[in-house]
């Protein structure tokens, strides 16, 4: 019993949107289950919102100090200002920014010498002429760590009104409001941790809140803008993992699920293809009986939307090989090419030209092999038969099924293209020439280069007898063959020859 190509698409649908849902569910069972635990997601929550917290903070203090910086009174106490001059103004400073512990106004000699230093930390003092050195913005950085002097410096360059650089404003701010943002973006039983680089790499606590947890429990590193110090977050609790819990039989179904649905869709695939082959190699034989001349009664097939097509082709072959006998007993089949004759040709011609007024007219190519007579002369009248049979069963696999085809006498044939006027012809005649083969052959190792020329006309309102066209046609025939040959001269039923177009062999 044939099978339905559509029954199978539908299989095909409803395992896959079963498979879908079964894995959509298990997917959700999953994802609720890790929601239900976000240990990353709350973890980064803490710690990408202190550490904006501390940028925030940071960005303010840079931009109280650059602001500062830029005031005119500044960088002339650089320029000229006394020693109490330079203490009153760093007091001043002192006043008007909040958090500040320090301030220190340095002026630069010509020699690029920092002055007064006496008053600063070596610590610190090493922090401006590093930061000194550089054209990028400083970095803050903690000083005097785990003393009572404990605080982190900012260094600002001060310029003067022609943009030259007169000296910087050094700031001390208190950690007090940097551990204020720790301890209270801290969820309970967490750890927070404010790293700073030091030197041979390694990484010096600056700032801590909270308890270490578990040394086996995850941390999450949020780098801060300053490009300086590191912010670590330490959770209470140990991250789930993926594979645990009932997520391991949720991945597992889902799992199952993919392996099942490769399975089946695999084995439709393959039965499909071998329905589709079974199909063709019927179709396959179909066509070798219909060029025996016999069709069988059936022809298995393994897909049922096949079968309809399968039996109009039957149809079709059954009549077709009818006519086909039907024409050898009325003896309108020419015996060598098993082509129409000039009998049928006559006929056909006839019907077509009384029928042109009422469904439009019909054109006509007649053909003649260039040279026909030389291979007979060269090879024998075996090989001229084998040209003429070579040359028929190509314009048969070329021309159109509703095109009369017919042999008119030893090389020459003609074809009827039914109500196709000129310019529709001329188009297939062009086929034509591109879709017949280069070569034919002859005897054994022998191949003939084919050329031919061609008289292409149409018929016309005004033609009084069929004749008219094939008188026309054959006009262009000649002038093909005075031209040279192996082309095809078109004569207009209204402009007549000489003809304006004519088609090449390509």
């Amino acid at each position: 019993m044939a099978k339905s190509l559509t029954r199978i698409h539908l299989q095909v649908f409803l395992i896959l949107l079963l498979s879908f849902t079964a894995i959509g569910y298990a997917s959700y069972l999953a994802v609720r289950d890790m929601q239900q635990s976000s240990y990353y997601e709350r973890a980064s929550q803490a710690a990408e919102g202190a550490a904006s917290r501390i940028n925030e903070l940071l960005t303010q203090q840079r931009q109280a100090l650059e602001k500062t910086a830029h005031q005119p009174a500044v960088a002339t106490v650089l320029q000229r200002g006394s020693s109490p001059e330079r203490s009153r103004k760093e007091d001043e400073i002192k006043s008007q920014l909040t958090g500040t512990v320090s301030v220190h106004l340095l002026s630069r000699n010509n020699s690029g010498v920092l002055y007064p230093t006496e008053t600063l930390d070596p610590v610190c003092l090493d922090y401006v002429r590093r930061m000194s050195t550089t054209s990028a913005p400083a970095s803050p950085e903690f000083h005097a760590v785990g003393t009572p002097t404990e605080h982190y410096d900012l260094l600002i360059p001060v310029m003067d009104e022609n943009r030259n650089l007169n000296g910087y404003l050094l700031a001390g701010f208190s950690r007090a409001p940097l551990q204020t943002i720790l301890e209270q973006s801290l969820p309970p039983h967490a750890y927070m941790e404010l790293q700073q680089p030091v030197a041979g790499g390694a990484v010096q606590p600056v700032l801590t809140a909270g308890e270490v947890s578990n040394a086996s429990v995850a941390t999450v590193a949020s780098a801060l803008g300053t490009g300086r110090w590191t912010l670590i977050y330490q959770p209470a609790e140990t991250p789930p993992l993926i594979l645990s819990g009932n997520r391991i039989y949720y991945f597992a179904s889902i799992l199952a699920a993919f392996i099942i649905i490769s399975i089946v869709l695999f084995r439709l695939y393959r039965q499909t293809l071998q329905a589709v082959r079974h199909d063709i190699h019927s179709l396959i034989r179909m066509f070798r009986d219909l060029r025996e001349g016999s069709v069988r009664v059936g022809y298995p097939t393994a897909l049922r939307e096949f079968s309809e097509i399968f039996d109009y082709l039957r149809d079709r072959g059954q009549k077709l090989v009818e006519e086909k006998e039907k024409l050898k007993d009325m003896g309108l089949m020419d015996h060598l090419s098993q082509l129409g004759n000039r009998r049928h040709f006559e006929a056909r011609l006839k019907e077509l030209f009384d029928a042109s007024k009422a469904n439009g007219p019909s054109s006509m190519l007649i053909i003649d092999l260039d040279h026909f007579k030389a291979v007979n002369d060269k090879h024998g009248h075996d090989a001229g038969d084998a040209l003429i049979v070579g040359f028929a069963n190509a314009l048969r696999k070329v021309v159109r099924q509703t095109d009369v085809l017919v042999r008119l006498g030893g090389d020459e044939f003609c074809i009827i293209y039914s109500y196709a006027p000129l310019e529709k012809a001329a188009t297939l005649v062009e086929r034509l020439r591109k879709q017949l083969p280069r070569e034919i052959p002859l005897t054994k190792g022998v191949m003939h280069p084919l050329r031919w020329s061609g008289g292409l006309s149409a018929m016309h309102d005004k033609d009084t007898k069929s004749d008219d066209v094939l008188w026309r046609a054959d006009q262009a025939l000649l002038q093909a063959k005075e031209a040279g040959r192996n082309a095809t001269k078109i004569c207009d039923p209204i402009a007549g020859l000489p003809a304006k177009k004519q088609i090449m062999a390509s």
